[in-house]
């Protein structure tokens, strides 16, 4: 093993150590009051972290009216957000098993009446609130829904992330990539759902219109989508008081198919861009600005 192998190794196992100790912190505090205490930490050491330049960076692009004061509430609010998000997936359990109580479904008849003709859904959505919100509230479709993201960088938190989606959220995981891709294919021709989480950084696809800047968009969903018409529902996540949320299954489209393939896909992504913008600005704080979204 290399010097630099093993140099990388051991920093995961540190990193791993770390976060266990956070991780059964939260644990013993509960879903309520683990999600206050992170929130209100991550907003005194969030602003401390060199990506806070990214995100202060980005609000202010994002929002050229906003004054320096408004900026940094914002910015504040991210952090705080974020840290109730860390202090909630640990409790990821909890937060499925208190559903009926802390998760309000509405717009979910459409989505319904779509799911039921067997042609399969797409869900999409952003990492807004607590983004696991969403493929735990998809189960009310389906069962086999599901998830697709992109693996951990650290190998020993990639399992415990496993593990804790297959127990609160989905039990089908699939990663982005091209056996990502068939997985998402069969699962569509089956007649279920596939969940995805399309807005942060891209490093291919198409460039396209986002917060009135260009940005790389992915295009592999819309591509599929259009070749198998698969209709697409985006599900906006939006946090209340005490890690209660209201999740809305908006009304399903299908994408645009027109003889200029190409094209149908672009103006798909792009719609799909729009809509999620829509959706950041009514709850700026609560997405996650962080990403190098835009070059």
């Amino acid at each position: 093993m290399g010097t630099a192998v093993m140099l990388k190794t051991s920093r995961h196992v540190i990193e791993f150590i770390s976060g266990m100790a956070f991780i059964t912190l939260s644990r013993r505090m509960g879903l309520e009051r683990s999600s206050q205490f992170f929130g209100n930490l991550f907003t005194k050491i969030g602003p401390r972290f060199p990506q806070n330049k990214i995100a202060v960076r980005n609000l202010t692009a994002a929002f050229p009216e906003a004054d320096e004061a408004e900026i940094k509430s914002l910015n504040i609010e991210m952090w705080h957000n974020l840290g109730m998000f860390f202090g909630e997936f640990s409790n990821l359990d909890r937060l499925r098993a208190e559903a009926d109580t802390r998760i309000n479904i509405s717009g979910w008849d459409l989505t319904q009446k779509t799911f039921d003709e067997g042609r399969g859904l797409i869900f999409f959505s952003g990492h807004m609130g607590n983004w696991e919100v969403m493929a735990a509230a998809t189960q009310i479709f389906d069962k086999d829904v599901m998830g697709v993201y992109r693996k951990a960088n650290n190998p020993f938190f990639e399992k415990w992330i496993t593990k804790i989606r297959n127990k609160s959220t989905v039990t089908k995981l699939v990663q982005k990539g091209a056996d990502g891709a068939k997985n998402i294919i069969k699962t569509l021709k089956a007649g279920n759902t596939v969940c995805v989480l399309n807005d942060q950084k891209m490093n291919d696809g198409a460039e396209l219109k986002f917060f009135n800047r260009r940005a790389m968009t992915a295009t592999a969903i819309p591509k599929i989508a259009r070749k198998f018409n698969i209709p697409m529902v985006f599900v906006s996540v939006q946090r209340r008081a005490n890690s209660h949320f209201d999740v809305v299954f908006h009304p399903p489209f299908l994408p645009e198919t027109t003889e200029d393939a190409h094209q149908d896909i672009l103006n798909t992504a792009q719609k799909m861009n729009d809509i999620l913008e829509e959706a950041i600005r009514q709850q700026p704080a609560h997405w996650l600005w962080l990403h190098n979204r835009w070059k």
